[in-house]
């Protein structure tokens, strides 16, 4: 699905609400995320995204662009994005040192990394 041609968090909202029973992040919490990780010097240089109205995850380079708007990240991938359209993303490298000072993040840590959840049910 070409994501370029969706520019409208409310439709993101409306989607997630309509396919989830909980919501775990916010646009501010997943730019504090990505700020994090990006400083962190984890050596992150990838992300596997899992976005609401997509079938199948995306690789995408990071850290994506936070110059935009406060719903949006800017991807090479895909264009501008919204936040809040990101189910789920994978990392290579354990994030929750690094974000637990910060807040409470939903983070499932695997053999590859962690997974950082926006949505549940």
């Amino acid at each position: 699905m070409d994501r370029s041609n969706q520019l409208d968090p409310a439709a993101a909202g409306r989607a997630a609400r309509a396919g989830f029973s909980a919501a775990y992040m916010s646009d501010s919490k997943w730019r504090k995320a990505f700020r994090a990780i990006a400083e962190a010097g984890l050596g992150v240089r990838e992300m596997l995204v899992k976005f609401i109205d997509v079938d199948e995850p995306r690789r995408m380079r990071f850290p994506p662009s936070l110059a935009c708007p406060l719903p949006y990240m800017d991807t090479i991938e895909f264009g501008p994005t919204e936040l809040r359209s990101i189910e789920w993303l994978e990392v290579g490298a354990n994030i929750e040192p690094l974000l637990a000072p910060l807040g409470k993040f939903p983070i499932e840590r695997f053999d590859r990394g962690s997974r950082l959840v926006g949505y549940g049910n």
